[in-house]
């Protein structure tokens, strides 16, 4: 039963707790509020004795109201709305306290952003996901990147953070796809980020684009930066003046030492014959 509280105003105010007590009401707590007034609380059971006792006197009650559980419950219940807005908000605010709102990527390795979020959206991490429960595996792909020799993810407040730090301050890495410097058969191929557009085998043209600079993720096609490096075979055949041996060191000048020719005499000179390899490269040494 909730409590009520009353104040009466009388000239003989301090009466009132003897009367009461006299007609069996239990005081729970009475103070003196003015010269001529007290403030009493009674069990919600004694209201109508209350009022039996007091009427007819010259005691004049100018204020009743609910106290405890039944005024807060009756305050919720008039402010429904504030109520409802403030539980929502906590609500909203512990939700949020274990998101992630903003992902900052740091460090003078900042200009992998790209492949940082690359890297983090596979692993399930974007704005309004939950917040990782360990950063190892996260950590260790984007230190796999080039000349990444320090990272560190840590999330405060709903922000996560990655600190990217490279060897030197080195340069930006370079935009575009993997091109082929020569026309020929790919004899490998190492694709760390971007998309590989031919096979180990194939042969291409020169400046076939070899590995693009976008990854498909589902059905969302996201451009990245290409980290990539290819290693061609193409056919040579050149004549050279002299004798076979400034022939031969002439050749291997010209086609590297890793090329493989034989050398035919001619009335000029020896006729250079094989197979000569090019490599090329996207921010990948």
């Amino acid at each position: 039963m909730k409590d009520l509280q009353f104040t009466v105003r009388s000239l003989s105010a301090q009466r009132v707790p003897d009367k009461l007590a006299q007609g069996g009401v239990e005081l729970l707590s009475a103070r003196k509020t003015a010269k001529n007034e007290i403030t009493f609380t009674v069990s919600g059971k004694d209201r109508e004795k209350v009022f039996a006792i007091l009427r007819g006197t010259c005691y004049n009650v100018v204020k009743v109201r609910e106290r405890g559980l039944a005024l807060f419950y009756k305050k919720c219940r008039q402010h429904a709305g504030l109520v409802l807005g403030a539980l929502l908000f906590c609500l909203l605010v512990a939700g949020f306290q274990s998101r992630v709102l903003r992902i900052d990527v740091v460090g003078n390795g900042a200009y992998y952003e790209r492949e940082v979020l690359e890297v983090l959206h596979e692993g399930g991490i974007r704005p309004l996901s939950p917040r990782p429960k360990e950063y190892a595996a996260l950590t260790a792909r984007i230190l796999s990147l080039p000349r990444v020799s320090f990272c560190e993810i840590k999330c405060t407040g709903g922000i996560l953070t990655v600190e990217v730090r490279v060897n030197g301050e080195g340069s930006p890495l370079t935009e575009g796809a993997l091109l082929a410097p020569v026309a020929g058969k790919v004899e490998e191929l190492t694709v760390l980020r971007g998309t590989a557009c031919v096979a180990v085998g194939e042969e291409v043209t020169q400046g076939q684009t070899l590995v693009d600079n976008y990854v498909l993720l589902g059905e969302e096609r996201r451009e990245v930066r290409v980290i990539a490096r290819a290693k061609l075979s193409y056919p040579v055949s050149r004549e050279y003046a002299g004798t076979e041996e400034s022939a031969r060191s002439q050749a291997y000048l010209d086609f590297g030492a890793d090329s493989v020719l034989t050398f035919t005499p001619t009335q000029t000179g020896f006729l250079a014959e094989g197979t000569a390899y090019a490599s090329a490269a996207v921010n990948l040494d």
